[in-house]
């Protein structure tokens, strides 16, 4: 009789836990925290060297995600996005399916858009349950549209038409499929979901984080990435005039000493196994190559420089950070027969494929 009592009173929990957890997950999530689609449509995803990323690596102190969403289906998990200035709450797969049409290509093959699906899903999942507040420009959301922070977001019931015209169904039905083909899946390690950051084409390897923003993530390694040249900005050119650098240079850099010529001005430079430059000397002062990015508006810290009598150009390969899966890199894996999930455990080394 004690036995039964036991295992009546054992069920009883159970089934709260089961009951409670989701509600409590979803509430949790809440109040936690690529080039013109390839060319064509929307921006790049150029995530700053956020904090996240320092720490991003998990550790057996984290909670498992599996632990927290065993319980809930993907299609009932909610997240906060900032859209044109205005929070609004939707579910998660549809929050994936907007980003994937803002971020990437809908004319790309589909494993490259399930490889980008599932990117997507893990970094909003990894933002709902990282527990840090939201920034203040977020007005309380989990993530926003700005690609420069987040990453961009195309909300498809209104725009797809105005976006791509007589193309729209096609390509909404694309993302659709591919959003739907992997409902659910994110990428972890020890359990936890990555920081599966991504660009649009990397050179012909992609850069580490630990190269670009200081941090050695197991998962963001340099690896081989072909196809990158697909890309019509992978490889450009930012022309300025001498007199311009030298003024930008000053109101940033005051110590820099450019009275030399122009040949003298850059020395010591640092690459990346990648090819990026990751520091040089600028006039005599340490410059970091992705400050000199932002401030030149450069694609890439992977560049080159010529002078003339009159101007200096940086020549620039690849577009965007450099880190993660390259979307050009995607497409080309997936046109010589590549599958997302090898796609996926190409580019984010050690990461496991797991179902929320």
């Amino acid at each position: 009789m004690q036995i039964m009592k036991k295992i009546v009173s054992l069920g009883l929990i159970l089934q709260a836990v089961l009951y409670i957890l989701p509600f409590a997950y979803t509430q949790y999530g809440l109040s936690a925290q690529a080039a013109l689609s390839q060319d064509s449509s929307s921006a790049v995803a150029d995530f700053p060297p956020i904090t996240a990323v320092a720490t991003a690596d998990a550790s057996a102190a984290d909670v498992p995600a599996d632990a927290i969403l065993s319980d809930t289906a993907s299609s009932d998990v909610t997240i906060s996005v900032l859209v044109d200035g205005e929070v609004q709450t939707m579910p998660l797969e549809t929050y994936v399916m907007g980003v994937v049409a803002a971020e990437i290509s809908p004319t790309f093959p589909p494993e490259a858009l399930r490889a980008q699906a599932v990117a997507a899903r893990t970094y909003a999942v990894y933002k709902l349950r990282s527990g840090s507040p939201p920034p203040e420009q977020h007005h309380g959301a989990v993530m926003c549209d700005d690609f420069h922070h987040c990453t961009a977001y195309m909300p498809l019931a209104t725009e797809a038409a105005a976006q791509w015209g007589e193309h729209a169904e096609t390509y909404v039905d694309a993302i659709t499929q591919a959003v739907q083909d992997t409902a659910g899946e994110i990428l972890t390690v020890n359990g936890s979901p990555i920081v599966s950051v991504f660009c649009c084409a990397s050179g012909a390897k992609t850069e580490s984080a630990l190269d670009v923003w200081g941090s050695d993530i197991r998962y963001l390694q340099s690896v081989v990435s072909p196809g990158g040249d697909a890309c019509a900005k992978y490889n450009a050119e930012v022309t300025l005039p001498l007199d311009s650098f030298r003024q930008k240079i000053a109101d940033t850099y005051p110590a820099a000493d450019l009275s030399d010529t122009p040949a003298h001005w850059f020395k010591n430079s640092v690459r990346s196994a990648a090819g990026g430059i990751k520091t040089v000397e600028l006039g005599g002062v340490k410059v970091e190559g992705t400050d000199l990015r932002t401030l030149f508006d450069l694609n890439s810290t992977n560049f080159t420089l010529t002078f003339s009598q009159d101007n200096i150009t940086f020549h620039t390969v690849g577009y965007g950070h450099g880190v993660g899966m390259s979307q050009y890199g995607a497409k080309y894996m997936a046109e010589h027969g590549s599958t997302y999930t090898e796609i996926l455990a190409h580019y984010y080394t050690d990461a496991t494929l797991t179902h929320l």
